[in-house]
C-alpha cells in the first residue's frame, strides 16, 4: 500500500495560522499519513526562534476574535511546539527550512539545522510534494 502523504506549507507567523497548521499536521500524522512542513519567511523564523506559542495577530483578528484565540491557547495546555516534538517522535512527521528562506530572512543556518529535520531548496521540496495526496499552503 502506498503510503498517503501531507504537505504543509507554512508561510505564515500568526498564531491562529500557526495554531491551525500545527492541529491539521498532528491529526494527519495520527491518521497513519506522512506529514511534512516545509517552513518558509516568519513561520521558520518563529520556529527556528522558540516563539511557536506566542500569540501574534493577523491583522483581520479584531475583538472576539482575540479572545477565541487567547481562549484556544488557555484550553490546550499543551504548547505548539512540544505537540509537534511529541509528533515528530512517533517518526511519521518531518520538518524542513527553506534554504532560500534561511538566507533571506538572515538566519543562522547552523541554529535552523537544530531546529530542522534539514534545509532544503524549492526543487527539493517540489519533488517531495509529487503525488501528495494534500498540499496545503497556510
Amino acid at each position: 500500500m502506498k503510503e498517503k502523504k501531507f504537505i504543509l506549507f507554512l508561510h505564515s507567523g500568526t498564531y491562529d495560522k500557526l495554531y491551525q497548521a500545527v492541529m491539521l499536521a498532528t491529526t494527519a500524522a495520527s491518521m497513519g499519513n506522512k506529514v511534512y512542513i516545509f517552513l518558509f519567511f516568519w513561520a521558520l523564523k518563529k520556529f527556528v526562534s522558540d516563539k511557536l506559542d506566542e500569540i501574534e495577530y493577523s491583522v483581520e483578528i479584531q475583538g472576539e476574535d482575540k479572545r477565541l484565540i487567547e481562549s484556544a491557547q488557555h484550553k490546550n495546555p499543551i504548547r505548539l511546539k512540544e505537540l509537534l516534538n511529541e509528533v515528530r517522535r512517533l517518526g511519521n512527521l518531518e520538518i524542513y527550512a527553506c534554504s532560500g528562506a534561511v538566507k533571506l530572512m538572515e538566519l543562522d543556518e547552523e541554529l535552523v539545522n537544530s531546529k530542522v529535520d534539514d534545509i532544503l531548496g524549492l526543487p527539493t521540496m517540489l519533488k517531495m510534494a509529487e503525488g501528495t495526496e494534500t498540499q496545503l499552503f497556510i
